[in-house]
This record gives structure tokens, C-alpha cells and sequence, in this order.
């Protein structure tokens, strides 16, 4: 049976597509984080929708339409130069339908006049975030890897 592979913005030219370079979704976390951030910070909801619209964009185009990746290969690859190594993909997107989730059930509460719990969940999520594009401790990449294990044994 032949599988298709699918081409990310981030993957490499030679077809592995489920490798990305590692400094990508950490770029991607401290844009979500400092959008998020400043929103809960400014109490603008615009800004929370905005990452909402990103995430949201990648997750339903199945990573062929990612911002962030796009922004990352095309205007700063050329700044910062090839990465050296690459790492696997699979538990970025996660953690990134993940962010995407958190950020649209803040955009609903928001818009439907519930700030408190819609900036309350922004704000994990930027927290989150922050913390995976400052220390590299991705929590929704340690939880994909989680779920694989009980995948793998049969248990979910």
C-alpha cells in the first residue's frame, strides 16, 4: 500500500516530512505567547482571536497553510541559516491543536461576553507557550508522547 507524504513549510526538501526544524515551533510558541499575553494584558480580545485564526488555520488545513511555519521558512531561515537537525514533527502539531483548542474556546467565551474565563484560558495558553519557546519544555509534546504510549499498549 503506498503512503502519501505531505510537505510542511518546515520539513525538509528531501521528503521527510515528519521532521521539522526544532527552532520553528519554538518561534511559533513565543509569537502565541506574546500575542496571547498582550491581549490578557491589554484586555483586547482581537489579539486572542488572532492567534485563534493562525492556529486554527493550520489545524484545518492539515499544516499545508501554516503561518508560522511560512513566516519561519521564508523571512528567517534566511536570517538564522539551515538548522542542524531536525526532530519530529508529529508531537509539535499536537501541542499546537492543543494551543489552537485553548485559544478558540477563549475566543467563544470572549465573544460571547465571558472575559474573565476567556482571558483565564488566553492566558494558559500564553503561558504554556511561553514556557515552551523560553525553556524548550513543550507540555503538549510530552503529552502527545504520553498518549502514543498508551496508544501503543492497546490501553486507548
Amino acid at each position: 500500500m503506498a503512503t502519501q507524504t505531505q510537505h510542511s513549510p518546515n520539513s525538509s526538501s528531501s521528503g521527510e516530512s515528519s521532521l521539522v526544524d526544532p527552532r520553528a515551533p519554538r518561534f511559533g510558541q513565543g509569537v502565541t505567547a506574546t500575542l496571547s499575553l498582550a491581549g490578557v494584558g491589554t484586555q483586547r480580545p482581537a489579539l486572542v482571536y488572532a492567534v485563534a485564526l493562525v492556529l486554527g488555520v493550520a489545524v484545518l488545513s492539515r499544516w499545508r497553510v501554516d503561518p508560522y511555519a511560512l513566516v519561519w521558512r521564508y523571512l528567517l531561515i534566511p536570517i538564522v541559516g539551515n538548522p542542524s537537525e531536525r526532530e519530529p514533527a508529529p508531537p509539535h502539531r499536537f501541542a499546537k491543536l492543543l494551543g489552537a483548542i485553548g485559544t478558540i474556546v477563549a475566543s467563544g467565551f470572549l465573544l460571547g461576553g465571558y472575559s474573565l474565563p476567556g482571558f483565564a484560558v488566553a492566558a494558559v495558553v500564553g503561558l504554556l507557550a511561553a514556557l515552551g519557546a523560553v525553556t524548550g519544555i513543550c507540555l503538549g509534546c510530552r503529552m502527545y508522547r504520553q498518549v502514543s504510549f498508551f496508544r501503543r499498549h492497546g490501553i486507548v
